[in-house]
């Protein structure tokens, strides 16, 4: 084997070991989209921390009565709290009553519901392996 040969091959064993992981894609069928205003927003948290506060990923689509599906690509593999909501007035944001209840329809991964305030990061979470997931919710 030449020099250059072994080279290559040092190489690549290393940049083997270097490069990241394969990007995961996370495929979310949402159910029960009441009517076609609007959209629905999704977004993923990926420590209990920041859950419900800062999202590492955000998604959105117009909404269709009945289901839409939404494809959340390159995702790094790994844990990540579902929040999802229909903003049926298009005004970009979760409108809440005075207490902070939300006024439109909310899901949450696994399909769990609070309890005198929203789930907690472990119950909502899905765990997106490397070769991707694909889950359901449902609005409420």
């Amino acid at each position: 084997m030449t020099s250059r040969s072994l080279l290559s091959l040092v190489f690549l064993s290393f940049a083997a070991c270097v490069l990241p992981a394969r990007a995961a894609d996370l495929t979310l069928r949402i159910d029960q989209v009441a009517t076609a205003d609007g959209q629905v927003m999704v977004a993923l948290f990926d420590r209990a921390d920041n859950f419900l506060k800062r999202p590492v990923r955000v998604a959105n689509a117009a909404a269709t009565a009945g289901s839409i599906t939404l494809v959340i690509k390159d995702l790094a593999p790994g844990d990540y709290g579902v929040a999802v909501y229909h903003d049926a007035n298009g005004n970009g944001k979760m409108d809440t009553n005075p207490m902070g209840i939300p006024l439109e329809p909310i899901a949450f991964g696994n399909d769990v519901q609070g309890h005198m305030g929203p789930p907690a990061f472990d119950a909502a979470r899905l765990a997106v392996p490397a070769a991707g997931l694909a889950a359901s919710v449902s609005l409420r």
